[in-house]
């Protein structure tokens, strides 16, 4: 399964065929292409401005579940999250969010793909890169990440 565990290679055969299965939109269009890259640019800022709430607010749903590298745990929720992004932004300068061709959406869900490529608060630190896979849902507050899986390096 190229390195894959079987279950995340289920889960995301899983969403593809839900996607596909629903419907909805077929492939990206322009209009979702541009909300995407609105909210990375918030994202952007917010993390300059040190920002976490603001970085909350532009991306994630308030269930939002986010799991990766690293992580001693799965993180569910606004108040499990918001510790975790006040620690990134209290010690990265800058990040740009470089999206990744690879996204799809249907009627009310979509996935994404984006490597943060960030630098450090502490000059003598190197830049990392991050890469994270995005599961979006339409709510009341507009697409919002409900789901985020990462890995460290570049796409």
């Amino acid at each position: 399964m190229n390195g894959m565990k079987p279950w995340t290679s289920m889960a995301l055969g899983g969403l593809a065929l839900a996607i596909s299965a629903s419907g909805g939109a077929a492939g990206p269009d322009q209009a979702f292409d541009d909300l995407l890259a609105a909210r990375y640019r918030a994202v952007e800022a917010a993390i300059e401005a040190r920002d976490g709430a603001a970085w909350f607010e532009a991306l994630y749903d308030d269930s939002i579940v986010l799991a990766g590298e690293g992580s001693p745990a799965t993180v569910r929720g606004r108040q499990a999250l918001l510790p975790v992004i006040d620690e990134i932004v209290r010690t990265t300068r800058s990040c740009t969010l470089v999206p990744d061709a690879a996204r799809d959406r249907s009627e009310g869900l979509a996935y994404s793909f984006v490597t943060y490529r960030c630098s450090p608060v502490d000059a003598s630190a190197s830049d990392y890169q991050v890469r994270a896979l995005f599961v979006w849902r339409e709510g009341p507050k507009g697409w919002r990440v409900v789901a985020e899986t990462y890995v460290m390096g570049a796409m």
